[in-house]
């Protein structure tokens, strides 16, 4: 095989990651509603802009590489039309092929029968692999409010629109989030397997240093599918280790 470099990571592309203005985001997302691109003088009168004002965001969208620039024959004679098209990804398709990907994976580890407690544990293992190849392995918590606000930030940045429903006590240490949404949720999908939560609970276990397994670390985590009204629950309790050092 030729040593080849690799393709450039696609989150590059993410608008997002792309020192943007207001008004070129705009430019970008009316771009975007043309799936075979568009010209300039198309764009524009969508946008209610003179042809050169669009022609110049366009310009600055392409030298920041979010945009590319194809050509194609006109009508009659004359120069070939420049078609402008969009290189950001579509963040909905993105997270449907991906969810796809996974639910195909997770039938071929798990299969389709119910999952027996070693299946599950498996599932737990894959995700604690995971938090170690994302290097996400949890350090001691300074306090039980800590590592909740851990969990909060991490929650938040996977896409599950966490919300602390119960405060960590100082008197028991229990701390509970509510999860309001999931990223392996799709429209006119079943729900995720426990497989897919199980691997999410073991992520969160080695990202807080939880170890059940050993029947040690800072705390004890357990992830509640579908447990609140229209929501999952993480259920944080003090750990062994973490009551022997109070």
């Amino acid at each position: 095989m030729v040593d080849a470099p690799a393709p450039r990571p696609s989150v590059e592309l993410f608008s997002d990651a792309l020192p943007l203005s207001v008004k070129q985001r705009e430019v970008l997302d009316v771009l975007q509603t043309f799936p075979h691109g568009a010209r300039s003088a198309e764009l524009a009168e969508k946008l209610g802009m003179h042809v050169n004002t669009a022609r110049g965001h366009l310009d600055e969208l392409v030298s920041r590489g979010a945009v590319r620039v194809a050509t194609t024959q006109s009508e009659g004679r004359g120069r070939p039309s420049l078609i402008f098209q969009v290189r950001v990804p579509d963040n909905r398709a993105v997270v449907n092929e991906y969810v796809s990907l996974v639910e195909v994976l997770t039938s071929a580890l798990a299969g389709t029968n119910s999952l027996t407690p070693e299946t599950l544990e498996q599932a737990r293992q894959l995700g604690r692999d995971w938090a170690r190849r994302m290097h996400e392995e949890g350090q001691p918590p300074a306090n039980d409010a800590d590592i909740l606000e851990q969990l909060y930030i991490k929650l938040r940045d996977m896409g599950f629109d966490p919300t602390v429903t119960r405060p960590a006590d100082e008197s028991d240490g229990h701390g509970q989030l509510s999860l309001h949404s999931c990223p392996f949720v799709t429209e006119g999908k079943p729900r995720p397997s426990a497989f897919v939560c199980a691997i999410h609970e073991g992520f969160l276990q080695e990202t807080t240093g939880s170890c059940p397994e050993q029947n040690s670390g800072p705390v004890s985590l357990t992830l509640l599918p579908y447990a609140d009204d229209g929501a999952c629950v993480v259920r944080v309790n003090k750990g062994p280790r973490a009551t022997s050092e109070r």
